[in-house]
């Protein structure tokens, strides 16, 4: 769907190429998304965010090598129009005076309906994936438990990513994909949608030669759980109730295949438009979108590519 990634750094010498490797992580995660990219770091005063409505392929992040923790997001627009720059990720978010970032991956189905039941205010702000923030801020407190409630309130499919003005990262895993490794030697967390976006990433980067010899490891997250890294390195790890909104995942369009969404509703939907949608499932999945293409090459047909990447979440 989307593609969340960043880092925690907690060395206490600032360690170098850090945009080099927020540039990596940007450019293998616009596998998930070029609609738009934007990624937040605290600087004194606040939160920093800068994004755009661009690819990250066109995009070059520079930032200081004494950031030390960074969140960031490539988008694949499914609700919001990517050209109004509000309606891109990360958000900005302030309770009790933390100011905060979030970013999101999934696609959540009942912010309307939370907006209204809890009398939350309106916003310009057109996305679904806001409301988490507005969850956040009517507990009037940024914290943990302000955090699990906000996830337990929301439906549909996620993994959410926050940064407060403290340099803390929480990455909060409903069943949107999430990796994260850790580099003890040189004190660094990085985390991205999957682990075939973190190591292509890292082919490029100065932690490449620590990856080669093997000496990182891998930290485990739970659906349900919020990781906590701290600025200070130390991990805490949380939980909050996470129930599946759909058996089989977002795309059923209540309990209508791909297929029948685009061709059986009379949406005026094209074979392009479905495709499309095929590609966005995949990579949501953590397939290359090339798959889709060789497959369609071979002669599969859409439905047939559908059930391939249907099994291969849930075979």
């Amino acid at each position: 769907m989307c593609g969340l990634f960043g880092f925690s750094a907690y060395a206490d010498q600032p360690i170098k190429g850090l945009s080099d490797l927020t540039n990596a992580l940007a450019e293998q995660s616009a596998v998930r998304g070029i609609d738009a990219t934007g990624i937040a770091f605290c600087r004194p005063g606040g939160i920093n965010i800068h994004k755009e409505a661009k690819s990250a392929y066109s995009l070059d992040f520079k930032h200081s090598d004494d950031i030390p923790a960074l969140i960031s997001h490539t988008r694949h627009s499914t609700q919001g129009d990517e050209k109004k720059n509000f309606n891109n990720h990360p958000f900005y978010g302030k309770a009790k005076g933390t100011r905060f970032a979030l970013a999101h991956n999934g696609v959540l189905m009942n912010d309307e309906e939370l907006r209204k039941s809890l009398n939350l205010s309106k916003t310009k702000i057109e996305t679904d994936s806001f409301i988490a923030v507005q969850l956040i801020e009517s507990r009037r407190v940024f914290n943990i438990d302000s955090i699990k409630y906000m996830a337990e309130q929301v439906k549909g499919s996620f993994s959410f990513s926050i940064l407060d003005d403290r340099n803390n990262v929480y990455l909060v895993k409903g069943d949107s994909p999430l990796s994260i490794l850790h580099f003890p030697k040189q004190k660094i967390y990085i985390y991205a949608s999957t682990e075939q976006i973190l190591y292509k990433a890292l082919v490029d980067t100065k932690l490449f030669e620590a990856l080669k010899i093997g000496d990182y490891e891998e930290i485990p997250v739970e659906e349900g759980e919020i990781l906590k890294i701290r600025s200070d390195g130390k991990i805490e790890r949380y939980h909050f109730h996470y129930s599946y909104y759909k058996s089989r995942g977002w795309w059923e369009y209540d309990g209508f295949s791909a297929y029948r969404a685009f061709f059986g509703q009379s949406t005026g939907d094209t074979r392009e438009d479905y495709i499309n949608a095929l590609k966005s499932i995949a990579a949501y999945q953590g397939i290359s979108v090339d798959v889709v293409d060789a497959l369609l090459e071979e002669g599969w047909d859409l439905e047939m590519i559908e059930e391939y990447i249907y099994d291969y979440e849930y075979g």
